[in-house]
């Protein structure tokens, strides 16, 4: 077992509450004290002050990411190849460190939930499964078919080529984003 020292100070009224709330989910003072150092010292090694003016990038000034590819074709005005040689793809294996012929279609759009919420490609986005059909809605602010039908295509180019022998689709697309409707095949 681990030696333990023995500390004495002093904190403000606001980080007591907090260890205080905190306390219920990791049983004691110690344990959060030193769940939370351990946080620091990662937080040190992971995220650097350009990462930090990148996520501010993002949220306070409404900036979204894509990768550099996917960029070189925008400024070129491909648009079907930033669809179609676009990270989404490689970016979805990665993150749930599988291959996509083991990841389903309802962990495929969640994934894509969370990646579009996260570089602020939409403002709300909903994956519902009632039954044998899953429903996924994106909705953005810049007000813009053409940025729907784009945002949509990705969608489509991902199940055309991996889940459309199981799954069909309806789409409805507008200025303010898109709605598909998933449904197994009999």
């Amino acid at each position: 077992m681990p030696r333990k020292r023995r500390i004495q100070t002093t904190i403000s009224d606001e980080a007591y509450r907090i260890i205080e709330r905190l306390k219920e989910k990791y049983g004691n003072m110690n344990a959060v004290i030193e769940e939370a150092l351990r946080l620091l010292e990662r937080k040190e090694e992971m995220i650097s002050e350009d990462d930090l003016l990148l996520i501010r990038l993002i949220r306070d000034l409404d900036f979204t990411g894509c990768g550099k590819t996917q960029y070189l074709h925008l400024v070129k005005g491909e648009i079907d190849k930033a669809i179609t040689n676009s990270m989404m793809e490689i970016a979805v294996e990665w993150f749930l460190k599988k291959p996509f012929n083991e990841i389903s279609l309802l962990e495929f759009l969640e994934t894509l939930k969370r990646g579009w919420k996260i570089l602020n490609r939409a403002d709300y986005i909903e994956v519902k499964k009632e039954g044998d059909c899953v429903f996924f809605l994106c909705e953005h602010s810049m007000r813009s078919r053409e940025v729907s039908e784009f945002l949509c295509k990705h969608v489509l180019f991902i199940y055309e080529k991996y889940y459309s022998n199981k799954w069909g689709v309806n789409v409805s697309v507008s200025a303010n984003g898109f709605t598909m409707k998933f449904y197994q095949k009999s």
